[in-house]
């Protein structure tokens, strides 16, 4: 067992890293406010339309409506024009442009400024190229990055949520794979399997202490990152804490469906750990943006927890945002809590058997 991790765990990753994950940022939502009704304007936005690396969604109407979009993860950025854009550039007054980014995620964030810093930098030299027949050794558009939720910019702001996500769930699964496991090595689970308790009852009480554990883990590391590091949820606390409460037992009912496909403790500390951590970690919306996942690597993301519960703690942490905002999360996280626990039921139902 230990050979077979040691040779087909490394190809299993390096195909699940080469195929799923890219640093890559691609079809970022974006949606524009345009002031100004210029040609000008006109041809600014079609810079970032007509590019791969963005996605037009429908015009915003006022300033207010920037906040909002962005808050429900409509959009990922705003283009701000202001009036009298086109006029200004073409006198050579250096009008300034105002992108407001979604900072809650640091590491996307800063992909996404460069991306549109960029455009920018295309547009304007060629429309000065074109109006003056020259080059210009001077910026002709002052672009100014605006972040919200994360106005400091801080990367702790972004991997203390992120990191919480990824300790809830590779601790509980591991711990609550191993102590079914433990039975199995030292024979006491025939015990169980002769015993007037159903199959369901016996997960059941193997399953609660650990999701009691991961709870108390949670509180502590609530409690931790407020006091070592100063992040604290901005928006609801009690959402927060239900959504944990509801990611752990999904946790461990992951580590008991392992539990079940494997017969020895290191084989369970393998499995869980490659599987918890490496889904956590990339597939997520943790490191890399989750709509530039690919392939396997999407589908990776979508088929597991972590990515759920990281939409609701960054959501929660950065932008203040209350329990409407994450009904379909929310759901989602019970359904794989009670799928993993039925899968696990059929399996260990079949080796009683």
């Amino acid at each position: 067992m230990r050979l077979a991790f040691a040779l087909l765990g490394p190809l299993i990753l390096l195909a699940a890293f080469g195929y799923g994950v890219s640093f890559d940022i691609e079809n970022v939502r974006y949606a524009v406010l345009d002031r100004d009704q210029s040609y000008e304007s006109r041809l600014l936005q079609e810079q970032f339309s007509h590019s791969r690396y963005f996605a037009e969604q429908v015009p915003l109407s006022d300033e207010f409506e920037i906040d909002k979009r962005l808050r429900s993860g409509e959009l990922r950025f705003a283009i701000d024009i202001p009036p009298e854009f086109g006029r200004d550039l073409l006198q050579g007054r250096r009008p300034e442009v105002s992108f407001w980014l979604e900072g809650g995620n640091t590491f996307p964030a800063e992909t996404a400024r460069a991306y549109i810093e960029g455009a920018v930098l295309t547009y304007a030299e060629d429309r000065y190229r074109r109006l003056n027949g020259r080059a210009t050794q001077l910026f002709p558009v002052n672009v100014e990055p605006r972040f919200r939720y994360n106005q400091d910019f801080l990367s702790v702001s972004a991997m203390v949520p992120g990191t919480i996500m990824m300790l809830l769930v590779i601790f509980p699964a591991m711990l609550t794979a191993l102590a079914i496991v433990r039975e199995k090595e030292i024979g006491s689970i025939t015990n169980v399997y002769a015993s007037p308790a159903g199959v369901s009852e016996y997960l059941l009480g193997k399953q609660l202490p650990y999701v009691a554990i991961g709870f108390i883990s949670f509180v502590a590391l609530l409690a931790s990152s407020a006091g070592l590091f100063g992040v604290v949820p901005n928006g609801s606390v009690i959402v927060l804490v239900i959504a944990a409460l509801v990611y752990v037992f999904a946790a461990t009912a992951f580590g008991l469906l392992v539990s079940g496909f494997v017969s020895t403790q290191v084989a369970a500390i393998y499995a869980t750990s490659i599987a918890t951590a490496m889904t956590a970690a990339h597939y997520s919306g943790f490191l890399f943006p989750a709509s530039s996942l690919e392939g396997m690597g999407r589908w990776m993301g979508l088929g597991f927890p972590s990515l759920w519960f990281q939409t609701v703690s960054l959501g929660v942490f950065a932008k203040g945002l209350g329990a409407s905002a994450f009904i379909p999360e929310f759901t989602i996280l019970v359904g794989f809590g009670v799928l993993f626990l039925a899968l696990a039921r059929l399996v260990v139902h079949k080796q009683a058997r």
